[in-house]
């Protein structure tokens, strides 16, 4: 009997380990054609391993393997593709709790990866209590850091910190139940509070995670993290007055990205070098840097462009300007044609901006002036009247320009709380309060730019409210297409 017994139990078991067994060849298979590069051979083996998960009904197996498609579509470019998949992923999921968690998850990861955050927010918030109630904590940890980058892109940095403490309860559970540190997961939690207080204005206990990010960077030893690292550290070392240590690591972001050819992160990080010396009072230093940054800015083919042109002048030097070598002066005049159409077409498509750019602000304030002309009508709804309320205070005494313009002081100067102010504002113009705020700072730097040559792009900015430079020039790239310092040029031209 005991051994009919263990019969039967050794083949209830093997069909499940055959499953197990068949999963692994399947994801070995998967790592096969990565590695070999196979692009269309990995998407097709995903889709197969998606239809045997599901055809054997093993959800948490179907929901990695759909997680595993759809990362690979967004690295590849493939949007359609992956938006189908996650339409099908959501059908798939339905009665789910496990598919439920890991589709909003992905939907997360979609959204951020197409750079929407604010989409991409409330997914990865459903995502990260579903996760943490089902127990799946390591992808939960996973949500809770995309949530807090969330935030800081939004600017929503009191919800980050919020997030921050969560993961933080999240990753000692994690560390207590493997009995193992996890170093990956502790740079990031170091790295994004470190970010937080910074941002917060907390430097004293930014000060007491400085060290501690340095040493899970040091102890996890990659370094493709190393720009993250260091411009955190170069932004926190500008803002306590150690300006020649950030210097340094700027320095050390630029010179590491020229040596591997990524001329544009080598300008973006020339540029926080210039404004980081412009702040600082050093301006010879700081006209030197903005020169190198606009040579290298508007875009990596420019840059390359110019070194050609250089290694050529250097060899007609050599020979002492004797230009017989008629295929070197072919393409010699053939890179300067290639520079002159870019700039050309650069300052064509910038123009065009610049123009409906104009026409959008001379729309926005011709309705907005409508609206308030109509507030005394009595044919407005309560929302449209404080709306319209709010319209005329920013008309008349541009609080927008106060950088620590609070909500609350906001709704009390026009008699109302700040969830009524929000809710018509939300109602009237589809914005956050927020959002309606720093459109109004845009328009007005956008006006400013276009008719003031006296102040700097850097003053523009600061007068129109914004307490972080890189927050307008963020900000007037997304709004209007193109820098706060290229619209000017557009402008004049």
């Amino acid at each position: 009997m005991l051994a009919f017994v263990l019969i039967l139990f050794l083949w209830a078991a093997a069909p499940a380990q055959t499953a197990h067994q068949a999963d692994s060849a399947r994801r070995a298979h998967l790592a096969e054609l990565y590695n070999a590069g196979d692009q269309e051979g990995f998407l097709k083996a995903c889709r197969d391993l998606v239809q045997y998960h599901k055809e054997n009904q093993n959800e948490r197996e179907l929901f990695n393997a759909y997680a595993t498609l759809l990362d690979r579509l967004q690295v590849m470019g493939r949007f359609d593709e992956a938006m189908a998949t996650l339409q099908q992923m959501s059908s798939d999921a339905e009665g789910s709790p496990i598919g439920t968690a890991v589709t909003e998850f992905c939907f997360g990861q979609f959204y951020l990866g197409n750079r929407q955050p604010a989409e991409a927010g409330p997914h990865y918030r459903r995502a990260f209590k579903q996760l943490q109630a089902l127990g799946e904590n390591n992808r939960a940890l996973r949500a809770g850091f995309n949530l807090q980058a969330v935030s800081m892109n939004l600017n929503a940095l009191e919800d980050g910190l919020d997030i921050n403490d969560s993961t933080q309860t999240l990753l000692e559970q994690i560390e207590k139940k493997s009995g193992k540190p996890q170093i990956a997961s502790r740079f990031k939690q170091s790295r994004y509070r470190f970010v937080l207080m910074q941002r917060l204005g907390r430097m004293r206990e930014a000060a007491a995670l400085k060290d501690t990010l340095l040493r899970y960077h040091a102890l996890l030893n990659d370094r493709s993290q190393d720009e993250l690292v260091l411009t955190a550290v170069a932004q926190y070392e500008q803002a306590v007055g150690n300006k020649q240590a950030a210097y340094a690591h700027l320095d050390t972001l630029i010179q590491r990205n020229l040596r591997l050819g990524n001329y544009l992160k080598a300008a973006q990080f020339r540029q926080a070098l210039a404004d980081f010396q412009t702040d600082n009072g050093d301006l010879t230093e700081a006209v030197a840097s903005y020169r190198l940054y606009a040579a290298e800015s508007d875009s990596a083919q420019v840059h390359r462009t110019n070194e050609q042109l250089n290694a050529l002048t250097k060899q007609f030097q050599l020979q002492e300007l004797k230009l017989e070598n008629k295929a070197a002066v072919g393409l010699l005049v053939a890179l300067l044609a290639a520079i002159l159409l870019y700039a050309r077409a650069l300052r064509k498509k910038n123009r065009a901006l610049f123009q409906a750019s104009l026409e959008s602000i001379h729309a926005e304030e011709q309705a907005e002036q409508e609206l308030v002309e109509e507030s005394n009508s009595g044919e407005l709804s309560a929302d449209e009247k404080l709306y319209a309320c709010l319209l005329a205070l920013m008309q008349e005494e541009e609080l927008f320009k106060d950088p620590e313009l609070s909500r609350d002081a906001l709704a009390a100067r026009l008699g109302t709380n700040r969830t009524y102010l929000a809710d018509a504002v939300k109602a009237c113009a589809g914005q956050t309060l927020g959002d309606f705020i720093n459109r109004h700072r845009l328009r007005w730097a956008a006006e400013a730019l276009s008719r003031n040559e006296e102040l700097s792009v850097s003053a523009v900015g600061e007068d129109a409210g914004f307490a972080s430079r890189s927050t307008f020039n963020r900000l007037f790239q997304q709004q209007y297409g193109m820098s706060p310092g290229a619209y000017r040029t557009a402008a004049r031209s």
